[in-house]
C-alpha cells in the first residue's frame, strides 16, 4: 500500500513539473513573438522616418540647386562673370605645406595680402616663424 502512494505521489510530482516546463515554455514563446511584434514595429518606424529624412533632403537639394540656377541666371544678366564674384563664405581648402591650423590661417592671411609682420601679430607668434611657413608655402606651391 505504502508503494502506491509512493508511486502515486512519485507521478504527480513528475507530471505536475511537466505542466510547470509546459507553461514556462509556452510563456517564452509568447515573449518571444511580442518581442518580433515590437522589433518589426521598431523598424517599420525606422524606415518611415528613414523616407522622411530622404524626401526632406531632396527638396533641400532642389532648393538650394534652384536658388543656385536663379543666381547664376542673374549674374549672366547682370554681364559679370562667376569668376568676378566673391562668394560671401569662401571655402577654406587647407593646404598641403600647411601642418596646423596656425599654419592654415599664416597662409590665409598672406595670399590675403597681409605683411608678415602683421600675421605674427595677429597670430600671436614670432616673425621668423612666419617668414618661416610662408616661405615653405611658397617652395611646396612651386613643385
Amino acid at each position: 500500500m505504502y508503494s502506491f502512494i509512493f508511486v502515486s505521489i512519485a507521478l504527480h510530482l513528475v507530471s505536475f513539473l511537466c505542466i510547470v516546463l509546459l507553461f514556462l515554455k509556452q510563456k517564452d514563446s509568447e515573449v518571444r513573438e511580442e518581442v518580433a511584434s515590437s522589433m518589426e514595429t521598431y523598424i517599420e518606424q525606422i524606415e518611415n522616418e528613414n523616407d522622411r529624412l530622404i524626401t526632406q533632403v531632396k527638396s533641400y537639394i532642389e532648393k538650394r540647386e534652384s536658388q543656385l540656377d536663379d543666381r547664376l541666371r542673374v549674374l549672366e544678366l547682370s554681364g559679370e562673370s562667376v569668376q568676378e564674384v566673391e562668394p560671401k563664405n569662401p571655402i577654406i581648402v587647407p593646404h598641403p605645406s600647411a601642418k596646423n591650423e596656425r599654419n592654415q590661417q599664416a597662409i590665409q592671411l598672406h595670399q590675403q595680402g597681409f605683411a608678415v609682420h602683421d600675421i605674427a601679430r595677429i597670430l600671436n607668434c614670432g616673425i621668423g616663424e612666419i617668414e618661416l611657413i610662408v616661405n615653405m608655402h611658397g617652395r611646396s606651391e612651386q613643385r
